[in-house]
């Protein structure tokens, strides 16, 4: 788990003028919340907080003011971007306890090329991250799933990822995170298949059909 340190200075202004005045001097207004403290507007470099982007980092933050200064460990729990050219907008940060457990959602990383794959089968992912249960200083950066030995046909699930000491799950372990399946081309192929069969079925019932009432029209003559 990665732990980073940040400064942030307090703020007093708002509305959409001074947050346009505040980025153009380098700085991202942001908001820091948590379940013991009152909703809090700072502001942060934003150099600084490019830096500090890395998933589910706890970051120690010193909040500077005009005659003292107020620490908090958090973790960044929103970031908002500007649509078109992508710069930072605005951050939230979420006061913790390192001492209480608490739910976040971690990333999932496959491993491995999987031998279904190397005979023609395609690789689907279901899910890309899950959601664990921890201490904050036990968050894994990532989990690792192993998929080489997958066969076309074959599925892992969310119970056979590994997870570190003291962390659980709370997505269910019967979920599939990631299967090997038969290319669409050959499925479609096969329901051509049954389907030209299903077709054909008709018409060599009427031919028969036809051939016994013809056997009985002479039958009749006779």
């Amino acid at each position: 788990m990665d732990r980073l340190s940040l400064t942030a200075k307090a703020r007093e202004e708002s509305g959409k003028g001074h947050a346009r005045r505040m980025r153009k001097a380098g700085y991202v207004p942001a908001i820091l919340y948590g379940p013991n403290r009152e909703a809090t507007p700072i502001k942060v470099k934003a150099q600084e907080l490019y830096s500090s982007l890395a998933s589910n980092a706890i970051i120690d933050l010193t909040i500077e003011g005009e005659e003292s200064q107020d620490k908090a460990v958090v973790m960044l729990k929103d970031l908002q971007r500007d649509i078109l050219k992508g710069f930072l907008v605005h951050a939230d940060f979420h006061e913790i306890s390192l001492d209480e457990t608490m739910v976040v959602s971690v990333s999932i990383e496959l491993e491995g090329t999987p031998a279904g794959v190397k005979e023609g089968g395609v690789l689907s992912q279901l899910l890309r991250e899950v959601e664990v249960e921890c201490l904050p200083t036990n968050i894994p950066s990532q989990l690792t799933l192993d998929v080489s030995a997958l066969e076309i046909g074959d599925s892992l699930e969310v119970g056979e990822l590994d997870l570190p000491e003291g962390v659980d799950f709370i997505t269910p372990t019967d979920e599939t995170v990631v299967t090997v399946i038969v290319p669409t081309a050959e499925i479609e192929e096969e329901e051509e298949e049954e389907l030209e069969d299903v077709d054909a079925e008709p018409e060599l019932i009427g031919a028969e059909d036809e051939d016994e009432e013809g056997e009985e029209e002479e039958e009749d003559k006779e």
